[in-house]
């Protein structure tokens, strides 16, 4: 089985210093209603500096419970390649400006158009409906290219944590309806709903996300657990081949290390190309953070997606 490791000894220091603040300590997440955990969330998540880009406009789409917002993000007025951008948040927490840093800078600096999903969140919608309305923006993204400027043969999905989740459940459905993607991009991802992997049980605790929250988060997505094997999701252990092309971010002091480096393991099984980045030292979120990692994570998956749209 493939573990969290490479380890380093200790985490970044600016990423120390960061979990050092009062409001990254953990919630008791026994007592913690909803709002407390989306505000402490929204808080640590503030608007920070980001690349400038060419316009940032807001629209909305027809989805399957009403209109979905979304943020969209230019570097041209021209046609260009599309992400379809899904925010993390344990499918309960984040919004369009949670969700600002990682997407305005993909944008700026793969040049692709980004689109931001404002999905509806659990426990007010659970399972399936942040996952229908992901799949709806890819349908609505297709069909609207024209018009969004963007080109419908070179669009990938990604996200980070929930987000990645819901851009490789996305991924398997666009394959199963015969959409040809051109990626995914998955930070991160959730992709299996046990608590028994190496990294639970050897980083669960003080590095920010905590084995707790991903219980929390999902007894309010998914409630019932019988349905937590279901692909939409719960990719891993799924048939992945003829899916499309990875990138697969992954963090050495995250819970979430070892089903990230197991799925992309898995999709190289399954015949499908992936590229991995290992951050040894890095945690989770670091890659909606104004921090060293980072940067660094940002830039290797701009890289990786101006190769996939080239």
């Amino acid at each position: 089985m493939t573990s969290a490791y490479s380890r380093a000894e200790a985490i970044d220091d600016d990423l120390a210093d960061y979990l050092a603040l009062p409001g990254s300590a953990s919630l008791d997440y026994v007592t913690c209603t909803t709002q407390d955990v989306r505000d402490q969330f929204a808080a640590n998540r503030k608007p920070t500096a980001v690349p400038a880009v060419h316009s940032i406009t807001n629209s909305v789409f027809p989805g399957p419970g009403g209109d979905v917002a979304v943020q969209i993000y230019r570097m041209t007025h021209t046609p260009s390649p599309a992400i379809l951008w899904f925010h993390g948040g344990g499918w309960v927490l984040g919004d369009l400006d949670t969700g600002e840093l990682p997407a305005q800078t993909l944008c700026h600096l793969s040049g692709c158009t980004v689109i931001s999903v404002d999905y509806r969140l659990a426990p007010e919608t659970p399972f399936p409906g942040a996952f229908d309305d992901c799949a709806a923006s890819l349908h609505w993204a297709s069909d609207h290219s024209a018009e969004l400027m963007i080109d419908p043969a070179r669009i990938i999905v990604g996200g980070d944590s929930s987000g990645g989740n819901l851009a490789a459940a996305v991924a398997l459905s666009a394959r199963n309806g015969g959409t040809e993607l051109a990626g995914q991009l998955l930070i991160y991802p959730v992709v299996q709903s046990g608590f028994t992997l190496p990294s639970f049980g050897e980083v669960g605790e003080g590095y920010g996300l905590v084995t707790g929250a991903m219980e929390w988060f999902w007894d309010k997505y998914v409630p019932n657990p019988a349905g937590r094997t279901d692909p939409r999701v719960a990719p891993l252990g799924q048939d992945l081949s003829g899916t499309a092309p990875a990138f697969v971010l992954t963090c050495g002091f995250d819970p979430l290390a070892s089903e990230g480096l197991l799925y992309g393991d898995a999709l190289r099984d399954h015949g499908v190309p992936v590229t991995a980045v290992h951050q040894p030292s890095g945690i989770h979120g670091n890659f909606a953070m104004p921090k060293r990692s980072g940067i660094e994570g940002r830039k290797a998956a701009a890289v990786w997606v101006k190769q996939r749209v080239s």
